[in-house]
């Protein structure tokens, strides 16, 4: 089975997860990554072999900072490359049957199924939303855009089968057929004692991870994390102010998942990447709004329901006054678990049930065709 997985680049939440996902593909699976997120991130997260080949087929969103969207120039970019694809889609049906590819996934790029309906294989989307799903309320906003997101939703159709991460937008009412998985995501090992010994940091104190993700925080004021007593940070991203009790950690010293795992608490936006993460490896979560984005309401309200996720309005969260926020949290959550189930797992099973039954189908078919001859 050759494996042919389009990744959107909008940030890294996306290929976090279906490197989770590609993780648990069968052993004798080929497969190849279709993205335009660094080769090097794929070779830092894929335990298995793979091929990279770049490809940009849609834009996600386009940011002013880690929560903000810039929602006409999206739409606007997102057009452009809309009407390039369709020069572009030949050339990727060619490769697809020059390569021998069985099985296209997404995550969760819109082209990726009109390339697997015209070479005529099963498709399988992974995600928790659709460009759908974000685009529509910036398409009320902006409405000469409408054909391109009726177009949107036409390929999404085309999906064979798509894998909805829990929890999932409700909406997703673009694909015909859905099955629900548990969260996907990366579990790490707590290795709070080596994190201590590298940075110095003190045994009683307590520890937070910052992740402020490749866009950035910079409105907030770090500097006010000296203020915090008892704590200290850890991230992988520099702050702003330099604040003596945050420690910058690099890829080569620890696993970003074996900082979530070590942490007391996390402190991020919010993202399926985040929140999944702080589940399953039983941490909590303090995070701020996230306008104009139509994933952040359902997270939010699952965070809520489940107790170990508490949202900070944006003006205390720029401003670090949630130090009491920290204690609190940590103590209401004191007895959270690692979740054990692992939904990658999941996901992998229902592609090779995909693609089993198309080619057992295709078998059928041909045995069919010889008989009547």
């Amino acid at each position: 089975m050759h494996v042919l997985y389009y990744i959107t680049s909008h940030g890294y939440g996306h290929a976090v997860r279906s490197a989770a996902v590609c993780n648990h593909l069968p052993d004798d699976a080929k497969l190849t990554i279709c993205s335009d997120i660094p080769k090097q991130f794929f070779k830092e997260e894929l335990t298995r072999p793979h091929d990279v080949r770049p490809g940009g087929f849609d834009v996600g969103c386009l940011q002013k900072d880690g929560v903000t969207v810039l929602i006409e120039e999206t739409l606007k970019a997102y057009s452009d490359i809309a009407v390039n694809n369709k020069l572009l889609l030949d050339d990727e049906v060619r490769w697809c049957v020059d390569n021998g590819v069985d099985c296209i996934v997404s995550d969760i790029t819109p082209f990726a199924f009109d390339v697997a309906d015209k070479v005529g294989i099963p498709s399988v989307a992974v995600s928790n939303f659709t460009w759908h799903d974000i685009y529509s309320p910036y398409v009320d906003k902006y409405p000469e855009y409408a054909p391109m997101l009726a177009e949107m939703a036409g390929q999404y159709s085309k999906a064979t089968l798509a894998v909805a991460l829990y929890p999932s937008f409700q909406m997703m009412t673009t694909f015909d057929n859905k099955w629900t998985v548990p969260f996907v995501g990366r579990k790490g090992r707590n290795r709070r004692k080596d994190i201590n010994t590298a940075f110095g940091i003190n045994k009683n104190k307590r520890l937070g991870l910052i992740y402020t993700g490749n866009f950035g925080l910079d409105g907030v004021n770090w500097r006010k994390l000296d203020d915090i007593d008892g704590w200290e940070f850890v991230g992988v991203y520099p702050l702003p102010g330099n604040p003596k009790n945050y420690h910058t950690v690099r890829k080569d010293q620890f696993r970003y998942e074996d900082l979530s795992a070590s942490a007391d608490a996390i402190i991020a936006k919010m993202g399926y990447g985040v929140f999944s993460e702080s589940i399953l490896n039983g941490i909590p979560l303090i995070y701020l709004p996230r306008d104009d984005f139509a994933e952040f309401p359902v997270l939010d309200a699952e965070a809520k329901r489940l107790g170990n996720g508490v949202c900070v309005d944006a003006e205390m969260f720029a401003d670090v006054g949630w130090g009491d926020v920290l204690g609190d949290i940590v103590k209401k959550n004191k007895g959270m678990k690692p979740v054990a189930y692992e939904g990658a797992r999941a996901c992998v099973e229902k592609i090779v049930w995909l693609y089993e039954g198309t080619r057992a189908r295709a078998c059928g078919d041909r045995i069919v065709k010889i008989a009547e001859k």
